[in-house]
């Protein structure tokens, strides 16, 4: 009888990790991306709750009926959802870039039909990937795990008490932030796409004979290209710096929980 007691109690305190995981990976970068089926998530969000659960041993908060343990389990969700959120929010600076970029040289009606994502633009799905592909090489994912065990420290499970005009502020500031990043990675391409339309521009007005309209496609899609192979340079920095951001933010939400 002991054992059996003993047995669920540990069952509702991994169970409670688990939501905050699942609901955690469920929208973070790399372990939520959308080429992941919902099956491969939720294999991934057992395993670490496994491991955290070890490492962090909750205890389980007392409560008095079923509805009491509902709402532990709407506050774990709530936290992992808050976490994931941003997290994931993030990565989009990324497809914000890609957005002004392709509208710059001309891709923007070259969007291309994601069957896991929808309509997605060129270079934000290139940047997208590469990023990605740089944060599993360089380990940046551990970032992103530590994200979730440092939650169990700062908001132990039962332990939450949500201050949501610090969590309003702050999510209004690093979306801010997400679309200063976004614009400034697709600076460069924007700065050169706007210098080549003033050239058109003289050149149209000097030479009104030059069909201006066909050549400068061409020339945009040709600079814009460029530039944007030298900006893939630094996609390595911009992960790294990106990463930092969200582990600020991270730090700041779970400061409000």
């Amino acid at each position: 009888m002991i054992n059996a007691t003993i047995s669920i109690l540990t069952l509702e305190a991994f169970l409670l990790v688990f939501v905050r995981v699942a609901c955690f990976m469920a929208i973070a970068p790399i372990f939520g991306h959308n080429s992941l089926n919902v099956r491969m998530r939720v294999s991934i969000a057992f395993f670490v709750s496994l491991i955290l659960y070890e490492v962090v041993s909750p205890d389980l908060p007392s409560y008095s009926n079923v509805m009491g343990f509902t709402t532990l389990v709407l506050e774990e969700a709530l936290v992992g959802l808050l976490l994931g959120f941003v997290s994931g929010l993030s990565i989009k600076a990324l497809a914000i870039a890609g957005e002004f970029i392709d509208r710059e040289i001309g891709f923007s009606m070259a969007t291309t039909f994601d069957p896991t994502q929808g309509m997605v633009t060129i270079t934000g799905d290139l940047y997208d990937k590469i990023v990605c592909l740089v944060i599993m090489i360089s380990n940046l994912h551990y970032y992103i795990l530590s994200a979730a065990t440092q939650s169990f420290v700062l908001v132990p499970v039962g332990d939450v008490s949500l201050n949501p005009q610090t969590v309003y502020t702050s999510m209004i500031d690093f979306i801010g932030q997400m679309f200063s990043i976004g614009f400034r990675i697709a600076m460069p391409v924007f700065l050169g796409a706007t210098m080549l339309n003033v050239i058109l521009g003289v050149l149209a007005k000097s030479s009104p004979q030059m069909n201006m309209f066909a050549i400068g496609i061409q020339l945009k899609v040709f600079i814009g290209l460029v530039l944007l192979a030298i900006c893939i340079m630094f996609v390595p920095n911009i992960a790294n710096y990106i990463m930092e951001r969200m582990r600020d933010m991270v730090n700041v939400i779970l400061g409000g929980l």
